[in-house]
């Protein structure tokens, strides 16, 4: 499945592409990625995406541990560091949650970041995601504990 607007398109993958993987082995990347993205459980179900602009592996974007019953899932997604702040997270991330709210009938969709990571927080918050709590000291990077901040948005809030 591939998901496109403008120059951005998101290509439907599979956890291990190995070009994805790649990329993620950027630190910068990395220490933004939640545990499970570095080492993966089994998830019920999810939907991965490559980010690609004019062609290029830039990123990836995931809904993952979906919950049919509940109708929610979590939001991941990680793009290089030469293609953050341009607002390509803000078009991606916008793609998925119209992809989720419509196509896949999702109510609430969820997400996590460090508490360091203040695009990452601007971008949810700017999408409309509400702070729904925080877990103290539950990433740690280069020797140090961060909190990690938990986000939400239900389909009724979103614009």
């Amino acid at each position: 499945m591939i998901l496109k607007e403008g120059r951005l398109k998101l290509v439907s993958t599979t956890p291990d592409d190995p070009e994805v993987q790649q990329l993620a082995q950027d630190y910068q990347i990395l220490k933004n990625l939640s545990e499970t993205k570095i080492h993966p459980q089994p998830m019920p179900s999810r939907w991965c995406f490559r980010i690609e602009q004019d062609n290029k592996l830039i990123g990836e974007i995931r809904l993952q541990n979906i919950k049919w019953l509940n109708r929610k899932a979590e939001i991941s997604l990680f793009l290089a560091g030469d293609e953050q702040g341009k607002g390509v997270g803000t078009t991606v991330l916008r793609i998925l949650i119209n992809f989720a709210f419509q196509n896949l009938n999702l109510f609430r969709l969820e997400a996590e970041v460090a508490d360091y990571n203040e695009g990452g927080k601007q971008l949810f918050e700017k999408m409309g995601f509400v702070t729904e709590g925080r877990l103290r000291q539950a990433k740690y990077v280069n020797g140090q504990y961060h909190d990690i901040i938990r986000y939400g948005l239900l389909k009724p809030e979103y614009k």
